[in-house]
């Protein structure tokens, strides 16, 4: 076999659209260029709204394929010339051709697999004929992998159980951020909401799995409480049924469906809490950014990252019944669906200064861990 270059780590994304796993590569990628490494990024498309957030230091391979399996053969031809010390994929489809690579080079280059959500969860969204094999496919073919990065321990354990994949295979490592570009960035952009109003803000595709039809509910009965707003930042299938919902409770005027934007930092910083009402979720980069920022959080007890986050310390198992709001040591837990106590949550955090401020200082000091030169040291430990 041919010794590989001990400086060059590559990455492998499926398209630049605004997801927060492609968000995770792209940070991972810089940070390994500011660590001295020579970065290759291989793209199968290069659209999407992420290409301008690529630094510039980072070699894009564009594979120039025309489905993403066939990437398979230029991505093997690629790992046999520059022989990188580690390739990584961040999504099932990119991840199955990872591997696939890996076993017909025959080079010593070590495939890493991200998974940033429960098996338990992405297997039960898959409803297309074609993509009823991928659940199959990843239980076959990830033990092949040279270490599976979970971004989460409820992540980490849903593979082993899900899976039965070894848990000496299975590796937890959080998300990186490079906090000062964040707070950096929280200071440009101008405001164009109603300044006299407390603000809600909430980060997110307008999908089904963010359910931002319950944070619309549960914020029509704050509204009636307390003269606020709520920004909503994101762009999705969903927008033209939420939009709906905002008009026919004659809310135009108090939500704000905005579209999705490279600087959510700048509103984090001018906002007075972040709500997310996903339905599940792997360990939310918004959450930790928000955190970072010192906004303080409200978010539902999804089965996932958000308890892990926000209540490390208690039973990561534990998810709340609907009718249950949780104050824990970082932040506030609330059911899903449930728009009655979400809205109390909010109610709450606005009218008590001290509580809000409390979470504020608090959050800031658990999302310091994410540091991107902590998080890279953890993935260099690996090859």
């Amino acid at each position: 076999m041919k010794i590989v270059n001990k400086k060059r780590i590559s990455f492998f994304l499926i398209s630049l659209y605004g997801g927060g796993g492609e968000k995770v590569v792209l940070d991972l990628a810089k940070g390994f260029v500011d660590d001295g490494f020579e970065v290759d990024l291989l793209l199968f498309s290069r659209k999407g709204s992420l290409e301008s957030y690529i630094d510039k230091r980072i070699n894009i391979i564009d594979l120039n394929v025309s489905r993403i399996f066939f990437s398979l053969f230029p991505i093997i031809k690629y790992i046999r010339k520059e022989k990188p010390v580690a390739i990584l994929g961040t999504s099932e489809h990119a991840n199955i051709v990872l591997i696939l690579a890996k076993v017909f080079s025959f080079t010593q280059t070590k495939v890493l697999v991200r998974v940033g959500m429960t098996f338990s969860d992405l297997f039960k969204n898959y409803n297309k004929k074609r993509d009823k094999l991928i659940p199959f496919l990843i239980k076959m073919l990830y033990p092949y992998s040279d270490k599976i990065i979970a971004n989460s321990q409820n992540v980490a354990r849903d593979i082993k159980k899900v899976s039965k994949i070894s848990q000496n295979k299975i590796q937890v490592i959080y998300n990186s951020k490079f906090i000062s570009e964040i707070i950096k960035k929280s200071k440009e952009g101008d405001w164009f909401f109603d300044k006299n109003k407390k603000t809600i803000l909430a980060v997110g595709r307008l999908e089904i799995q963010k359910d931002f039809k319950t944070l619309i509910e549960a914020f029509d009965l704050v509204q009636k409480e307390i003269n606020s707003q709520l920004i909503v930042l994101g762009d999705g299938g969903q927008r033209e049924y939420l939009e709906k919902i905002v008009e026919e409770k004659g809310l135009l005027d108090k939500v704000f469906l905005a579209d999705f934007t490279q600087n959510p930092y700048f509103y984090m910083k001018n906002s007075d809490v972040l709500v997310s009402t996903s339905l599940w979720e792997g360990f939310s980069n918004v959450l930790v950014e928000a955190g970072i920022l010192g906004l303080p959080i409200i978010a539902t007890d999804c089965g996932s990252g958000t308890r892990e986050l926000l209540a490390p310390n208690t039973d990561l198992d534990n998810q709340l019944e609907k009718g249950n709001i949780e104050y824990v040591e970082y932040g506030v837990l609330v059911a899903k669906q449930d728009k009655e106590n979400t809205a109390k949550a909010i109610i709450n955090i606005l009218q008590n200064e001290g509580i809000s401020k409390k979470y504020s200082e608090k959050i800031k000091q658990r999302t310091s861990i994410f540091e991107a030169g902590n998080i890279i040291k953890e993935y260099k430990k690996l090859f």
